[in-house]
């Protein structure tokens, strides 16, 4: 496959994962910072907010290459997106079954975008993680 391709996707230096992590609680100190602002803000606006910055702190960390990118981790890596979208597709068959128990029917306000990037990249984090820690575990 050629270099400059489209399906070759770069990945981000290692110093980027500092990034990434100041994603993750960044933005509930926002929310609260809003809510003394606009107090009538609504909750909803809230966990969007939460769920797009948690959604872009997990997606650098998904793209930060580490810090030896042999085909180990690569293989990890791509292993770790089939399995990120599987466990996607169960969360929100998962999702869906709460949503229709608790309010007996099938409604589509709390499937955003953000929640769905959120959990696909958190899933893929933790595959990924999952995966460079039972390599590590084994080699010991």
């Amino acid at each position: 496959m050629k270099e400059k391709s489209i399906l070759n996707v770069p990945l981000l230096p290692p110093s980027w994962k500092k990034l990434g992590y100041v994603f993750i609680p960044l933005p509930v100190f926002l929310v609260i910072g809003l809510a003394f602002v606009n107090p009538q803000m609504d909750p909803n606006e809230a966990s969007q907010i939460i769920y797009g910055f948690w959604a872009i702190g997990f997606g650098i960390l998904n793209l930060t290459r580490e810090k030896v990118e042999d085909e180990m981790i690569k293989s990890f890596r791509q292993q770790a997106f089939q399995t990120g979208f599987y466990w996607l597709i169960l969360g929100l068959a998962t999702l869906m079954l709460i949503n229709y128990v608790r309010f007996d029917r099938f409604t589509s306000e709390i499937f955003t975008a953000y929640l769905v990037l959120f959990l696909l990249n958190a899933y893929i984090y933790g595959a990924f993680q999952y995966q460079k820690y039972l390599s590590s575990k084994s080699e010991n």
